[in-house]
């Protein structure tokens, strides 16, 4: 009875309601409508992170919000499983510079103006030298197993960048000792590179909030990790004055320097404390998804501290806010986006003046010109038997005016940048960008497919557009024999060159001058491959690889005459027909400039004559046990005639009692005919006219 008078109430009520409303009566409280308590909320079906190539648009807090903790939420639902990339290799940065006018050696970049960090820096006077917070051994002799001796006392080395001044007669004198990365707040730091500008060391390093950082090494890990920028006055070099230090949360994926302006690249991936995950049962997904839809944003977003005095250090304070963010154009409500890559633009003569722009997802990383930012991210897509369907990436441009970032367009290319040195298959001029991608096919004839491709940078609506492809239907021939992936990517002037290998070398010329219509215009095949390629100018290229004799170890290749496994620079002659000038082969060795391009030192010494020094390692077996050879090879090219490339002339070090071992860190500089080897946080000094003698070590 009950039930029925409610309901009749009910239509009444809503009678009289519709009688007010049109004699003009107030709507301002409507009726609530009729909930049906028999039906169970239920958590959105919300559609897992991936990499979109649809055009951006800004965010506000709402979508920001929404976009993020929707990926949350999907990152930990098992009815969701999302495939988190593995990290790309990071290059600390990507080579090249035309000949420089200073007269000694300088950090090599890859495009001129965009300065990039490195673990050693030069000015022409003072070097800075990186010692590294390792476990130091205060007792050289090592424990007797036998007799169960103690380990040998060890202590914690705080970081330190060593300043050292050349004096008169080309020695070094050390004149201070910087130790850097002092936060109390994380268990590990470590020095990832610095900067010199007008009187000003700046230094880049990161830190961890716990010692299992090694267990994942993604850069989008979602454990506690932040990295730091420390800016010092070096007016007096015997005593630098710390003047800024900056922390941030999140990942430091790359940097680079255009002028008094210091572009931060960091990824960041949310993190909701305490938050134990989802469970099964549909509640319990509910649950959760309530917890993060109740997190406030600001808690989401990374968050920097500014402080000229490491003992005061100021109030943390959100590094952007949500409408400095990007998120897709067609994004919806139910659309996740998981983690976010921030480009954080400091001025370095006023470091409270910051341009910040962030993209919602999963990006690698940035190329970048003196006016250009690309951010590009590449995606696979499998299907139910994991096999590989579409893969894709996806570039953002953004144009730097005015130290200021301006969206201006999105394109989509079939393929993806490879895991090696990706930045290097991108070159971009005023008006068009040419990108080197690679696609993996379900073929065990032939797995990869190659294409260069040349994009307008002149956008329709926010739209960037592929002008041309190679190959295309007049130049139909495939990039790379079958089997044959890309081991390097470089570009000079109007060319681009393009290394392939399976177990031949073919070197590709292509002409890219004419934006709609790239050529290949020369090739040559020899054992082995360049991983990395140095063009010196039009005509000349310098390429740093290994020897991989044809047919393994059961056939020696057919070109160079050499059958033996190692590291290998050769001189090539891009003018015409390629051919190779010169090369040569070190058995069992490899050099750090393969996979780091910032341990090659180049100098042109005249416009035809160019120096290059490179550490290298090799091994050698002697009475049934290998041993290690650290060197520093020098190579001098002469350009003139038919050209030629020598490499008579190398940098040993003699033994001490701490023998550092290996040369994945060792640096070289070159002023005049001195040349210094850095190795670890030591310097040894020689001249290219003598180098028997060797000093230091300093």
């Amino acid at each position: 009875m009950t039930k029925y008078r409610t309901m009749n109430q009910y239509v009444a009520l809503t009678f009289c309601s519709l009688i007010l409303i049109g004699c003009g009566g107030s709507t301002t409280s409507p009726v609530p409508p009729i909930i049906d308590e028999t039906i169970e909320p239920s958590v959105p079906q919300i559609v897992p992170p991936k990499i979109s190539a649809a055009k951006l648009k800004p965010a506000n807090t709402e979508s920001f919000s929404q976009s993020v903790k929707n990926g949350i939420f999907s990152n930990y639902d098992n009815n969701a499983r999302v495939n988190t990339p593995t990290s790309p290799s990071i290059s600390q940065s990507d080579s090249l510079a035309t000949p420089s006018s200073e007269s000694f050696s300088q950090t090599i970049t890859q495009e001129i103006g965009v300065d990039e960090m490195d673990i050693m820096k030069f000015d022409g006077q003072y070097l800075y030298v990186v010692e590294r917070n390792i476990q130091a051994i205060t007792n050289a002799k090592l424990p007797n197993v036998d007799a169960l001796s103690p380990m040998p006392t060890v202590q914690q080395m705080d970081t330190q960048i060593r300043i050292l001044a050349k004096q008169p007669d080309d020695s070094l004198q050390e004149q201070a000792a910087i130790v850097v990365l002092k936060n109390n707040a994380m268990n590990y730091t470590y020095l990832r590179g610095m900067y010199l500008h007008d009187d000003q060391l700046v230094v880049l390093g990161e830190g961890y909030g716990g010692n299992d950082y090694l267990s994942n090494n993604s850069i989008w890990w979602g454990g506690q990790s932040q990295f730091m920028v420390e800016l010092f006055a070096m007016n007096n070099p015997a005593e630098p004055v710390l003047t800024n230090q900056i922390t941030i949360d999140g990942y430091l994926v790359s940097s680079k320097r255009i002028d008094n302006q210091l572009l931060l690249v960091s990824s960041y991936m949310p993190q909701i404390t305490n938050f134990n995950g989802l469970g099964n049962s549909d509640a319990q997904r509910l649950a959760g998804y309530n917890t993060i839809q109740e997190t406030p944003i600001n808690d989401l977003i990374p968050t920097m501290t500014l402080s000229t005095d490491p003992e005061s250090v100021s109030a943390s304070q959100p590094l952007f806010l949500p409408q400095d963010c990007y998120i897709p154009e067609n994004a919806t409500t139910l659309d996740s986006t998981l983690g976010m890559i921030i480009l954080t633009m400091i001025d370095l003569e006023d470091p409270t003046q910051r341009s910040i722009k962030c993209i919602n997802g999963q990006y690698d990383d940035v190329y970048v010109t003196t006016d250009a930012v690309f951010v590009h991210g590449n995606t696979t897509e499998y299907n139910d038997v994991g096999e590989m369907l579409n893969q894709h990436t996806v570039v953002h441009h953004f144009a730097l005016v005015t130290e200021q970032f301006t969206y201006n367009g999105t394109v989509e290319l079939a393929g993806t940048l490879g895991w090696s040195l990706p930045n290097l298959r991108l070159s971009a001029n005023d008006s068009h960008l040419r990108a080197v991608t690679t696609k993996f096919m379900n073929d065990p004839a032939d797995r990869f497919d190659h294409e260069l491709h040349v994009v307008s940078l002149t956008a329709q609506n926010n739209q960037l557009s592929v002008v041309a492809s190679l190959p295309n239907d007049n130049a139909p021939n495939e990039l790379g024999k079958p089997n044959e992936d890309i081991r390097a990517v470089r570009y000079f002037g109007d060319n681009a060159y393009m290394v392939t290998f399976e177990q031949i070398d073919p070197l590709y010329v292509i002409d890219v001058s004419n934006p709609i219509l790239p050529v290949v215009t020369g090739e040559i095949e020899m054992p082995g491959y360049s991983s990395y390629l140095h063009p010196i100018n039009d005509n000349f290229i310098l390429g740093i690889g290994q020897n991989v004799p044809v047919g393994g170890f059961d056939q020696p290749p057919a070109l160079s005459g050499a059958d033996e496994f190692g590291a290998k620079v050769a001189l090539f002659d891009v003018s015409g027909t390629p051919r190779i000038v010169d090369e040569y082969i070190f058995a069992n060795g490899y050099s750090p400039a393969e996979f780091d391009y910032h341990a090659l030192t180049y100098l042109p010494q005249s416009d035809t004559e160019f120096l290059f020094a490179m550490p290298m390692q090799s091994w050698t077996m002697t009475d049934d046990v290998w041993g290690e050879d650290n060197r520093l090879e020098l190579f001098q090219v002469d350009l003139t005639g038919n050209a030629s490339m020598t490499n008579e002339l190398r940098v040993t070090t003699p033994n001490t009692l701490n023998q550092y071992y290996g040369a994945w860190e060792d640096r070289a500089v070159v002023i005049g005919d001195v040349i210094y080897y850095v190795k670890a946080s030591q310097v040894w000094q020689t001249r290219l006219s003598n180098t028997a003698i060797v000093n230091g070590p300093y």
